[in-house]
C-alpha cells in the first residue's frame, strides 16, 4: 500500500514503481503536457537512483555513506514526481495514466490539503563530531507537523551563506524531527547555513525558515 500519495512503503516495491513511471511520463510527455525542465529533471533524478540503489541491496557495497545517498536520491526523484504531477492538467488525466502513476481521482467532498503558510523553527546541535543533529519545530513552538504536511524539507550551503535558493543543496525531507547528517572531514571548522520549509502530502511547499548555521565540529 502507498506510504506517502503514490509511492510505494516498501523499497523494492518504490524501485519498481520508478522504472514504470518515468518511462511512462517520457513516453506520453507531449500529450501530459511535461515541459523539458522536467523531462531532464526526473531523467536525471532516475539515473542518480538506478546507480545507487543497486549499491544500497549488496552487502559487498553497502555502507553507511551509501545508505545516506539512497535515501536523498529517493526523495530527490520522489519530489521531481511530485511537481511532474502537480503540473499535469486534472482534465488531461486518464484512466491508464492514473492507474499506472497510481494516482486515484481526488474526491471533491474531502478537505483539501492546504499549501504550507508556516515555516519551521531548526535547531542544530553540533556535539558530536563531523555529525549535526537537526531538529525543528513548527513557528509556534508545536513539535506536531502543521495540517496536510508531509515533512520538513532540509537545503544547506557549506561555507558561506547563501543569498539565492538556487546556492542551496538539498540535504532530505524528513518525516519526524531531528535528522542526522554526517560530513566528510574536509569540512571541519565550516560553517553549514541551513535552509528549512515544509512539504506538504502533494509536493507543495511552503515559505522558507529563518537561517540556521551551525559549525561542523572535529
Amino acid at each position: 500500500m502507498p506510504k506517502y500519495g503514490p509511492f510505494p512503503s516498501k523499497e523494492a516495491d518504490l524501485n519498481s514503481y520508478f522504472q514504470i513511471v518515468v518511462p511512462y511520463l517520457l513516453e506520453n510527455r507531449i500529450r501530459l503536457l511535461i515541459s523539458q525542465a522536467n523531462q531532464d529533471l526526473i531523467s536525471s533524478k532516475l539515473e542518480a537512483w538506478n546507480e545507487i540503489f543497486p549499491q544500497s541491496q549488496n552487502s559487498n557495497t553497502k555502507t553507511k555513506t551509501i545508505i545516506q545517498i539512497k535515501d536523498e536520491a529517493k526523495e530527490e526523484l520522489m519530489t521531481a514526481l511530485r511537481a511532474v504531477y502537480a503540473d499535469i492538467p486534472a482534465s488531461i488525466w486518464t484512466i491508464e495514466d492514473r492507474n499506472t502513476l497510481n494516482m486515484p481521482e481526488r474526491s471533491t467532498s474531502k478537505t483539501p490539503v492546504p499549501v504550507p503558510t508556516t515555516v519551521p523553527i531548526g535547531q542544530v546541535n553540533t556535539s558530536r563530531r563531523l555529525e549535526h543533529t537537526i531538529s525543528f519545530t513548527n513557528e509556534d513552538g508545536s513539535s506536531a507537523k502543521p495540517f496536510g504536511v508531509h515533512g520538513c524539507q532540509i537545503w544547506y550551503k557549506i561555507g558561506t551563506p547563501a543569498v539565492d535558493p538556487s546556492e542551496l543543496s538539498f540535504m532530505f525531507t524528513d518525516t519526524s524531527s531531528p535528522h542526522i547528517h554526517q560530513f566528510n572531514g574536509e569540512h571541519v571548522g565550516k560553517n553549514v547555513y541551513y535552509w528549512l520549509r515544509w512539504e506538504n502530502t502533494r509536493g507543495e511547499t511552503g515559505p522558507w525558515s529563518d537561517v540556521v548555521m551551525a559549525t561542523i565540529t572535529g
